[in-house]
C-alpha cells in the first residue's frame, strides 16, 4: 500500500503543484474574449484613422482649391486695376486734347474778331500838315 500511495499521490501532488499556474478553460476563454475585443477596438481606430486620414486629403484638396481661386482672383483684380489706369490715363489724354482744341477755337475765334475788327475800321489816312479830315 505504501508502494501504491507514493506512486499515486507522488504524481497527483506533483502535478497539481505544476498545474496550479497553469490557466483553466475558463480562464482560456475570457482571454480569448478580452483579446476578440482588443482586435475589434484597434480595428475599429484603424477604420476611424483611415476616415481622419480621408477628411484631411479632403481638406488639403479643398484648401489646394481655396488657393487657386483665390489666385484667379488677384490676377483678375490686377488686371482690373491695370484698365482702370489704362481707362484713367486715356480720359486724361482726351480731356487734355479737348481742352487743347477749345484753346484752338477760342485762338482762332479771337484771330477771325481781330482780323474782322480791321476789316471793319476805316483805313486812317495821312493827311499833310495843316489838313483836316
Amino acid at each position: 500500500m505504501h508502494s501504491f500511495l507514493r506512486m499515486s499521490l507522488l504524481p497527483m501532488a506533483l502535478g497539481a503543484i505544476l498545474l496550479g499556474g497553469c490557466a483553466t478553460h475558463e480562464d482560456l476563454a475570457m482571454t480569448q474574449a478580452a483579446a476578440d475585443a482588443a482586435r475589434m477596438q484597434a480595428e475599429q481606430a484603424r477604420a476611424t484613422a483611415d476616415q481622419a486620414l480621408a477628411a484631411a486629403r479632403a481638406a488639403t484638396e479643398k484648401s489646394h482649391q481655396a488657393s487657386a481661386a483665390a489666385s484667379q482672383a488677384q490676377q483678375s483684380a490686377s488686371n482690373a486695376q491695370t484698365a482702370a489706369q489704362t481707362a484713367s490715363a486715356s480720359a486724361q489724354q482726351a480731356k487734355d486734347e479737348a481742352q487743347a482744341a477749345e484753346d484752338r477755337e477760342t485762338a482762332a475765334r479771337e484771330t477771325a474778331e481781330r482780323e474782322a475788327a480791321e476789316r471793319t475800321r476805316p483805313a486812317r489816312t495821312r493827311l499833310a500838315r495843316g489838313e483836316r479830315g
